[in-house]
């Protein structure tokens, strides 16, 4: 579905921009959004605030050069100016193909997007769109949450990892073992020695040298709960890897600009039992 909706996003605009000329043929909201229906089908879903949109994406210049082509996900808000792209949200369905004449820097900075090369400041663009699905936030999730689990699987496939699986979600090995030592449990002093990094080998932060995090096992100081889990699962002295879910790390909003959403931490720790005080 996906491919088809882009080759008729472009087989359309080559044929509409190419043609007698796009103004002619949008439309305009009463907030002055600017549209064109390649193809709607009134009897298909539609979706709501909240609600997630998977959608095949193309971007043209007002002289309709292609500025760049894509797959985008897009959550639908409330309406933050008349006539802005969430109001183009509001009026489509899944299957729908549409264009829409947008503002360059409100589009872009609404969502905090770099405006790409080709497209030019306080001028308007069109923006193509190819509707593949419209989920809610529980379907999102469910949606990401097995895209991550293929990747996941294909990472340890990848490195030759022998994982155990927790029912959270984590995966996970442990390369120095030490079993006659006790498990962590919560309320635990340890002193962890760690590398955080993403799926692609991005370092997120680490310790260095002697170096190591003071960190009370079930406590505030992290908001990676998968972290806790972990180190239940883990002995004293024990150096484990492990692959933690977006969902048991920093979630669907991500931390900061390191952080993606829905970003599967990679880590690396070994963990020092401390005496309580």
């Amino acid at each position: 579905m996906k491919t088809n909706l882009g080759i008729l996003i472009i087989s359309l605009a080559s044929f509409i921009f190419t043609g007698c000329g796009p103004k002619q043929f949008y439309e305009k909201t009463e907030n002055g959004l600017e549209y064109y229906f390649f193809k709607k089908d009134k009897d298909a879903k539609m979706g709501q605030v909240g609600d997630i949109y998977n959608l095949n994406i193309s971007a043209t210049t007002k002289k309709d050069s292609l500025v760049f082509s894509q797959h985008a996900m897009f959550k639908r808000n409330e309406p933050i100016y008349p006539g802005d792209f969430h109001e183009g949200l509001s009026m489509i369905h899944e299957g729908d193909s549409v264009a829409f004449i947008l503002n360059t820097d409100s589009f872009f900075g609404m969502h905090s997007l770099q405006i790409p090369k080709g497209l030019e400041k306080q001028e308007t663009f069109k923006l193509l769109i190819g509707v593949e699905a419209i989920l809610s936030p529980l379907d999102h999730l469910i949606y990401k949450s097995e895209q991550e689990l293929g990747k996941m699987k294909e990472y340890v496939k990848a490195n030759g990892w022998n994982v155990q699986n927790d029912s959270t979600g984590i995966m996970y090995e442990i390369i120095e073992s030490k079993p006659d030592m006790p498990f962590f449990t919560i309320g635990d002093s340890a002193a962890i020695s760690y590398v955080y990094a993403t799926l692609d080998g991005r370092v997120i932060e680490k310790t260095r040298g002697d170096d190591v995090w003071r960190f009370e096992v079930g406590g505030m100081q992290t908001r990676v709960s998968g972290l806790t889990r972990l180190l239940m699962l883990t002995r004293h002295g024990e150096k484990v890897r492990a692959l933690i879910p977006f969902a048991e790390a920093f979630g669907e909003d991500g931390y900061g600009p390191l952080i993606p959403p829905y970003t599967t931490i990679v880590i690396d720790i070994k963990a020092e039992k401390l005496n309580n005080e």
